[in-house]
């Protein structure tokens, strides 16, 4: 009889057991789900001339407010949000991993944690040096993207001054623009071209690479 019982309750805990792993899918973990979660900017991916910002290891280029706000909505693997992610673990890197960030993640994080919603925006100036075609979101380690796996490429390209990405602007720097200055007549580099007149390395390009020049973290 005493085998019996242990039987029956032996059965009624693999099947709370299998009842447990089935609703495992439904039940809100709070972890970051990278398909669920999204980060978008105005523009689209590959980004257009209008949405190129200019960064500077010292943290005095182009900011990303208001007109590359970048909206942060961090959900879990049921689509639920998850609210108090701390600003510091919400930051960007490049799409093709190009840029240097001064200080790590440190180099731009989220303006506030995630509020009640699971949002929260990436504004400021960046600190980095390289060049690429966007940049990407990462919280808390996981990379997101537009919303259910879509591109997690957000269209703001970025070019800087420290164009090796050694985050100092130097003379290296400066032999690799001058490789490309002016242009036409040589090939276009898009990486040396930081100012409005997109399309062309002129003198306003190096005007602005001039006034960074020495700059660093």
């Amino acid at each position: 009889m005493l085998k019996g019982k242990f039987a029956v309750l032996s059965l009624a805990a693999a099947a709370l057991l299998c009842l447990q792993l089935a609703s495992v899918d439904t039940v809100n973990s709070g972890v970051v789900d990278p398909c669920n979660s999204s980060a978008t900017s105005a523009g689209t991916y590959p980004a257009d001339p209008a949405d190129v910002i200019f960064a500077c290891p010292q943290s005095d280029g182009d900011a990303f407010s208001p007109n590359f706000t970048i909206s942060v909505t961090v959900h879990d693997n049921v689509n639920a949000p998850v609210p108090g992610v701390p600003a510091a673990d919400v930051w960007l890197i490049g799409c093709n991993d190009l840029l240097a960030l001064c200080g790590g993640s440190g180099a731009i994080s989220a303006s506030a944690a995630t509020d009640v919603n699971g949002m929260t925006t990436i504004t400021g100036d960046l600190s980095a040096g390289g060049c690429d075609t966007g940049v990407r979101v990462v919280v808390q380690g996981v990379v997101i993207g537009a919303g259910v796996c879509a591109d997690p490429c957000v269209a703001i390209a970025v070019r800087s001054a420290d164009i090796n990405g050694s985050l100092t602007v130097d003379l290296g720097d400066f032999a690799l623009f001058g490789a490309g200055y002016t242009s036409p007549p040589k090939p276009y580099d898009a990486c040396l071209d930081f100012v409005t007149s997109f399309g062309a390395v002129d003198l306003g390009d190096f005007a602005k690479f001039g006034s960074h020049y020495n700059h660093t973290c």
